[in-house]
């Protein structure tokens, strides 16, 4: 009896010790579309935030919960009695790649330059300064969601508060070691002398797909840790390594935009609301890989307040739509012309994409408008996005979940529209930036929908944050991968 039990503490013991995370490894994994830009501060599809997160680093951090945690900051802020002074004490010795320190300079200089390029992302934030080891951030109204702001990639710490250069540096987890953009990789390597700690992984890579089955494929056969679009290419497939799946919040917004190029029309409220009221957007929970779809008509996820959406949102109103399409006629001589095409833009990377304006397309035949679909690469779409030079597209948005005010100022800054940024400065009810958004429709939203990650057993602690982003900082890899079915 003896002997059994010993036998059995030390079954135990191993069995603990395979819950130990493990330094070491190479991972695969992909992105959920191209990175735009690898500027945080102009961050704003689910790929930017999340490569965001892994080169850079925040004051704050949003775990999988969704509360913010110190990452830079050594605390919470520390407010004054009118709660409109916040002093936050930094962590010391943080650095970085280069082996330079993370300044308190270099933070406040970084959030002067969100305040300044991302004003959407801070908007209580009134004027930034230093104090010591600390730095001291003025607000123009009482918030509850500061540390939440500060966990956002916009306000990611730079050298200096400069735009990456050539080289990026940040402070973050990993480091790049590579961007390829003609063969759609971005390899990383961890940074051992991380300030939260070093990831366990040695070596990240992260690809994207301009094909709807080549992740898929690439996961069949063994070659990738993580996908997010299925484990196999054909239905019924099987992938050579046993696979589990893990997924996170529906905490990413796609919306159709509006873009310039028939300035009169696409500047309409009413051709705005016209398309919002024909889309049918009861077909959107079809498109995906079997993650979480919530079809919506308000950039609120349910989580931040969002209501569920009525039958007219997911039928349509073809009825109220064509009301408001014949008041903008009156008024913008293109519907009247009887020759109108509008191009949609979408970007190659994210396949859904170009499901979801094939959907905007039909509410466009129910008007009586002509249409076609453009595919373009990311930092195109960005481009001709910020230029104007599209009539419609297809974007992406990532934030925390829970976070209503955060979710209303990134709506109105996705529709390149500055009107809500004077209410969320006074800390205005969120029914005054619901009026506005209805009146204005900056966007129209159209579904959030989460992030179902498969990946191989053999990778251990993957989980998502409360905006949706893979935390590969915390993953590792423990033993072999197993063949066939888990």
């Amino acid at each position: 009896m003896r002997w059994a039990i010993l036998a059995a503490l030390v079954v135990c013991a191993d069995a603990r010790a395979e819950l130990r995370p493990r330094y070491g490894g190479s991972v695969e994994a992909t992105l959920l579309g191209a990175p735009a830009t690898l500027d945080p501060v102009l961050a704003r599809s689910h790929a930017d935030a999340t490569v965001a997160a892994l080169v850079f680093d925040t004051l704050y951090q949003i775990d999988d919960a969704g509360v913010p945690t110190p990452r830079l900051a050594a605390g919470s802020p520390t407010f004054d009695e009118k709660r409109t002074t916040a002093r936050i004490d930094l962590v010391k010795g943080a650095l970085f790649h280069d082996g330079t320190p993370v300044t308190p300079q270099d933070v406040a200089a970084s959030l002067e330059r969100t305040r300044q390029a991302a004003r959407w992302a801070l908007p209580v934030v009134t004027a930034v300064a230093v104090d010591g080891d600390a730095i001291v951030l003025s607000l123009s109204a009482p918030t509850s969601e500061l540390s939440t702001m500060l966990a956002l990639p916009q306000t990611s710490v730079t050298k200096g508060g400069k735009p990456p250069g050539a080289k990026i540096i940040g402070s973050g987890p990993f480091a790049i070691e590579q961007l390829d953009v003609a063969h759609r990789r971005l390899a990383l390597r961890a940074f051992d002398d991380y300030a939260g700690g070093r990831p366990y992984i040695d070596h990240l890579e992260l690809r994207w797909y301009n094909t709807p089955d080549g992740e898929a494929r690439r996961f069949e056969t063994g070659n990738a840790h993580v996908s997010t679009r299925g484990v196999a290419a054909f239905s019924g497939g099987q992938p050579t390594f046993a696979a589990r799946d893990v997924s996170g919040p529906a905490a990413v917004l796609i919306f159709l935009g509006f873009g310039a190029t028939h300035a009169a029309l696409e500047r309409d409220p009413a051709f705005r609301h016209a398309l919002d009221l024909a889309i049918a957007r009861g077909a959107l929970t079809s498109i995906g890989n079997g993650e979480r779809v919530l079809p919506t008509r308000v950039p609120l996820p349910p989580e931040a307040g969002g209501p569920a959406i009525d039958s007219a949102g997911n039928l349509g109103d073809l009825v109220a739509a064509k009301a408001q399409l014949a008041e903008a006629a009156s008024r913008v001589a293109d519907l009247r012309s009887g020759s109108l095409r509008l191009e949609i833009l979408v970007e190659d990377s994210r396949p859904d994409d170009a499901d979801v304006a094939e959907r905007v397309g039909l509410a466009l035949d129910k008007l009586g408008i002509a249409w076609t679909v453009t595919t373009v690469t990311a930092p195109v779409l960005r481009d001709r996005v910020k230029r104007g030079q599209c009539d419609l597209w297809i974007g992406q948005l990532a934030e925390p979940v829970a976070s209503a005010a955060i979710w209303w100022s990134a709506a109105f800054a996705a529709g390149d529209d500055d009107s809500a940024l004077a209410p969320l400065e006074q800390g205005a009810d969120p029914s005054v930036l619901a009026r506005s958004f209805a009146d204005r429709q900056p966007i129209v939203p159209l579904m959030f929908r989460s992030l179902r990650l498969w990946h191989r057993t053999d990778l251990k602690g993957l989980v998502l944050d409360a905006m949706g982003r893979p935390c590969f900082a915390d993953a590792f890899l423990f033993g072999s991968p197993v063949r066939g079915k888990p």
